[in-house]
C-alpha cells in the first residue's frame, strides 16, 4: 500500500510542480487546453480482476434490474377516489399541465408550493437553507404545514350537471382550507376583476364565481352579488372538495376561462382568513396561499427551486390572471380525450408512496435529518433530452441534491451540468425530493429513491440496464452508499463533491455525524470507506474542489487511495481553484460529465466481494441488500443487527467458467483549461490480459452471514459433473444450492446433505456429484 501511496503522491506533487512551472504562460494558455499526461504503472502487486467470457444475460424483474430491493418492485398503490365522482382518475403526472378524458378536465398542480405572495420573510422554511419565494407560513395545529396545498383539481359535465373538484395535498382537518373558482363564461355580463370572498385577488373579465370549503359550497353571480348554494361533498379519504352545479343555474357553453385560488378559512368557512404580517403577508397582499392553472412554462425550473416563482410575484401584485384553465365545454359534450402530457427539457412528476409518515410538512430545525415531506404523495424532477420518444428506452441518470436543497437544485442554480448530463448524453434524468432537504437518503429518503426510479421505468420506459447514479455533495455521499450497497444494479456511480460519511469525514473512522443522536444510522452506518470492496465491478467517476471546505480534500484523496489499492476502475478529477460551494453555484463539472458513460451493468461476474450493514435494512419499508448477481437470500447474524456499525460480509468466486484477466493501471496528468477551471486527474483502467480456463471449483467466505443462496447455474457449477465448493464461516450459516440438479448428489467434509447445508463455524467443503455421469461398467 505505502508504495501505491508513494506513486499517487508522486503524481499528484508532479502535476503540481507542474502548473508552478507553467505559471507564468497560463493566460497564453487559457484559450487552448492542454492536456499534459503521464502513464503511471500501478506496480506488480496490483491485483488483476477477472471477467467471464461469457457473462450471461442480464436479469431485468418488470422494469427493474435485478437486485433492487424489494420496495422498487411493488405497484404503485392507488390514490382513492372520491365517493360520488362520476368520472375517471386521468390526471397527469407532470404538474403544470392538464388534459381532457371521458367528460372531463384534468388539471396536475405543483406539490408542496403553497407559499403565498413574496411579502416579509417572518420564518425560514422547514430545513431549507434555500427558502421558497413565497413568505406565507402556517398556523400551528392541523394547517400541519400544507394546509392549503392544491394538488389537483377536475371539472366534468354530466348531462344534468357540472362537477368541480379540488383534491388537497394535506386535509388533515377538512375546515382548515377554503377555494374559489372564477369563471369567464362569455355571457357577456363581466362583474369586473374583484375575486370575492376576502380572498384578495383580480383577474380580467370575471362573472360568476364557485366557493368551496367543508361548510360547503356557493355559487356567487358577481354582476348582481346573489349567491345560491350547491350541493357538496367532503371525502376525507381521497381529501376531495366536490361540488356540483345544476345546469338549470348556469348553462355551460362556449369556453369558460377558469382561475382557482386557495387559502385557510375563517371559522364561518364562507370566506378567506386573513394572512397577517406575522405570517409573512405585507400591508394589502391577498389572503391566497396557492393558485392553481399555472404551467410548467410559467414556473421554469430556474432560480426556482419549490416551484412558487411565478406564483409569489403574481400575488404580490394581486393580479393573477396570466393563471388559468379553459374548459371546452363541447369537448366534455363529446367525451373527448387528449394525451398524457409529454414535456420535453425539464419538468416536476409526481408519484404515490407506499408509505405515508403523516401529512403535510415538519416543523424541523435547519438541516434536521429526519423525514420534513411526510406525504403519500411526493414530487421529483425529470429531464427529458429532445431525441425522447415513447418507446425509446433511454439510459436513466439518477441525480442526487445537495444538502438542503430539493429535487430542483440542478435546473434552479445553474443547467449548465444537468443540460450536460441529459441532453448532451440523450439520458432520461430523474432527481428525487428524498423527502427531505437533508435527510441524506437513508431510511425513507432511501426508499424516495427506488419509488422515483421504478415509476420512472415504468412511465417512461427507461433502460433498466444502463443506469448511472450520481449527485452533489450530499448527493454525493447516497451515490457511494446506494452504489455500494446495491453494486450488481448500477452501470456506474458518479460522486460530485461529495461527502464520504453521513456528515463529515476527517480520517477513516473519525467523523462529524450529520445529526446529534449517538444511536442513529448516520452515526454508525454513514461511512462509506468500509463498503469500498463493494465496487470491484462499478466505476465510479469522482470530481473535487481543491479548497473544499465542507468535505475535506484529504479525506476523498484518501477514498480514491483505497479505490487504487483494490485495483478498482475510477477516474478522479481534482479542481485546485475551487472550492464546495463555487462547485455548486457554477455545476460545471465538464470533466467528469466527459467520463460518464452510458454503458450496460456488469452482468454475473466470478468474483463477488460484497459487505452490508445490516443495521439500514428496514423490512417495513423494503429496502435492504438481498442479492448480487448470482449471491442472494442474504442474512445476516442475529448479533449485527443490534451492532453499531456492524458489518457482514460474502466473498465468493467460481473459477468455473473461462474468464479473462484484467492487468489494471494507472495514469495521470494535468488539464489546462480555464472552461471553468484547470485540474489535474488520475485514472485507474483495466485491460484484457490473460485467458484463464475454468475449473471445477468455488471459494465461498462468510463473516457474520447467518444465511445466503448460491445460484449454482448461474455460478457454472450446475452442469458439472463434478465440482467442490470451499467455505469458510466465522458463524453458522445456512447455505442453499439453487438450481441443483436432480441427479446431483451433494456431501459435506464426506457427509451426504441435502441441497441446503448447515455449515457451522470453520472450513468445510462441499462436493457436488452428477449421478448421471458415473462411470458405467460394461458386464464380465
Amino acid at each position: 500500500m505505502q508504495n501505491d501511496l508513494n506513486d499517487l503522491t508522486g503524481a499528484i506533487s508532479r502535476s503540481v510542480g507542474g502548473l508552478e512551472r507553467l505559471r507564468g504562460s497560463l493566460l497564453e494558455m487559457a484559450r487552448t487546453p492542454l492536456r499534459v499526461a503521464h502513464r503511471l504503472t500501478g506496480g506488480g502487486a496490483d491485483p488483476e480482476p477477472a471477467e467471464p467470457l461469457d457473462s450471461g444475460e442480464l436479469v431485468v424483474v418488470g422494469a427493474m434490474p435485478e437486485g433492487v430491493p424489494r420496495a422498487a418492485l411493488q405497484p404503485e398503490p392507488r390514490l382513492p377516489s372520491p365517493a360520488h365522482w362520476p368520472f375517471g382518475e386521468h390526471f397527469p403526472r407532470t404538474c403544470g399541465t392538464g388534459r381532457l378524458a371521458a367528460g372531463a378536465v384534468y388539471w396536475t398542480d405543483f406539490v408542496y408550493d403553497d407559499h403565498g405572495a413574496c411579502g416579509v420573510r417572518v420564518k425560514m422554511s422547514s430545513g431549507r437553507v434555500v427558502p421558497p419565494e413565497g413568505t406565507y407560513v402556517y398556523p400551528d395545529g392541523p394547517a400541519a404545514g400544507n394546509g392549503a396545498d392544491i394538488f389537483r383539481v377536475a371539472i366534468g359535465l354530466t348531462e344534468t350537471h357540472t362537477w368541480w373538484r379540488i383534491d388537497w395535498n394535506t386535509l388533515l382537518d377538512p375546515s382548515v382550507p377554503i377555494a374559489v373558482f372564477t369563471l369567464d363564461t362569455g355571457r357577456g355580463r363581466q362583474a369586473g376583476e374583484q375575486w370575492p370572498a376576502g380572498v384578495g385577488l383580480r383577474s380580467a373579465g370575471i362573472d360568476v364565481a364557485l366557493l368551496i370549503s367543508a361548510a360547503g359550497a356557493t355559487l356567487i353571480d358577481l354582476a348582481t352579488g346573489s349567491t345560491t348554494t350547491v350541493e357538496h361533498m367532503v371525502d376525507p379519504q381521497s381529501r376531495s372538495f366536490l361540488a356540483r352545479v345544476p345546469r338549470t343555474l348556469i348553462e355551460p357553453t362556449g369556453t369558460w376561462t377558469v382561475r382557482l385560488a386557495s387559502g385557510l378559512a375563517n371559522e364561518s368557512g364562507d370566506a378567506f382568513a386573513e394572512v397577517p404580517a406575522e405570517r409573512g403577508s405585507e400591508t394589502g397582499q391577498p389572503n391566497a396561499y396557492n393558485v392553481a392553472f399555472r404551467t410548467c412554462e410559467q414556473e421554469s425550473a430556474h432560480h426556482n427551486f419549490w416551484s412558487d416563482r411565478a406564483q409569489a410575484a403574481a400575488l404580490a401584485d394581486g393580479d393573477v390572471s396570466q393563471f388559468s384553465l379553459a374548459v371546452p365545454w363541447d369537448r366534455l359534450a363529446s367525451g373527448a380525450w387528449s394525451d398524457e402530457p409529454l414535456v420535453t427539457g425539464i419538468s416536476t412528476r409526481w408519484y404515490v408512496s407506499s408509505v405515508e409518515l403523516g401529512q403535510g410538512v415538519a416543523d424541523s430545525a435547519l438541516l434536521a435529518t429526519e423525514p420534513q415531506f411526510l406525504g403519500r404523495v411526493q414530487p421529483y424532477s425529470v429531464c427529458l433530452p429532445s431525441s425522447y420518444e415513447p418507446g425509446r428506452a433511454l439510459p436513466l441518470t439518477l441525480l442526487l441534491h445537495s444538502i438542503a436543497m430539493g429535487q430542483n437544485q440542478f435546473a434552479a442554480v445553474d443547467g449548465t451540468l444537468l443540460d450536460q448530463v441529459c441532453e448532451g448524453r440523450d439520458s432520461v434524468v430523474a432527481s428525487p425530493l428524498g423527502r427531505g432537504p437533508a435527510c441524506w437518503f437513508l431510511d425513507e429518503g432511501e426508499l424516495d429513491v427506488w419509488e422515483v426510479w421504478a415509476r420512472v421505468a415504468e412511465q417512461l420506459g427507461t433502460d433498466p440496464n444502463r443506469t448511472v447514479i450520481a449527485g452533489y455533495s450530499m448527493g454525493g455521499y447516497a451515490a457511494y452508499r446506494l452504489s455500494l450497497t446495491y453494486p450488481s444494479v448500477f452501470a456506474q456511480a458518479v460522486v460530485l463533491a461529495g461527502a464520504l460519511a453521513c456528515g463529515i469525514r476527517l480520517l477513516p473512522g473519525i467523523d462529524l455525524p450529520a445529526d446529534i443522536d449517538p444511536d442513529s444510522h448516520c452515526a454508525h452506518e454513514g461511512e462509506t470507506w468500509r463498503l469500498l470492496p463493494n465496487a470491484r465491478w462499478l466505476p465510479f467517476v469522482i470530481a473535487h474542489g481543491l479548497l473544499d471546505e465542507f468535505v475535506p480534500f484529504l479525506s476523498v484523496a484518501q477514498q480514491v487511495l483505497k479505490l487504487d489499492r483494490l485495483g478498482y476502475r475510477y477516474y478522479f478529477t481534482t479542481y485546485p481553484a475551487e472550492d464546495h460551494v463555487s462547485l455548486a453555484l457554477r455545476g460545471k463539472f465538464d470533466d467528469a460529465v466527459e467520463k460518464i458513460g452510458t454503458g450496460s451493468r456488469a452482468a454475473d461476474p466470478t468474483h463477488i466481494t460484497f459487505r452490508w450493514y445490516p443495521r439500514l435494512e428496514r423490512p417495513d419499508i423494503g429496502i435492504g441488500p438481498h442479492r448480487v448477481w448470482w449471491i442472494s437470500g442474504l442474512r445476516a447474524v442475529p448479533e449485527l443487527a443490534s451492532r453499531r456499525g456492524g458489518l457482514a460480509t460474502v466473498d465468493a468466486r467460481s473459477y468455473a467458467r473461462p474468464e479473462f484477466a484484467y492487468r489494471s493501471r494507472r495514469r495521470g496528468g494535468v488539464e489546462l483549461t480555464f472552461k471553468p477551471t484547470p485540474r489535474l486527474y488520475t485514472q485507474r483502467m483495466w485491460q484484457r490480459a490473460l485467458r484463464r480456463d475454468a475449473r471445477a471449483h468455488m471459494t465461498l467466505t462468510l463473516t457474520g452471514v447467518a444465511a445466503v443462496t448460491v445460484d449454482l447455474d448461474r455460478a457454472g457449477l450446475a452442469a458439472l459433473p463434478r465440482s467442490t465448493i470451499e467455505v469458510v464461516t466465522d458463524s453458522t450459516a445456512e447455505i442453499t444450492l439453487h438450481e441443483l440438479p436432480l441427479s446431483t448428489a451433494v456431501d459435506v467434509d464426506g457427509e451426504p446433505q441435502s441441497g441446503t447445508v448447515i455449515a457451522g463455524a470453520g472450513r468445510h467443503l462441499i462436493t457436488l456429484t452428477d449421478k448421471s455421469h458415473a462411470e458405467v461398467r460394461c458386464p464380465d
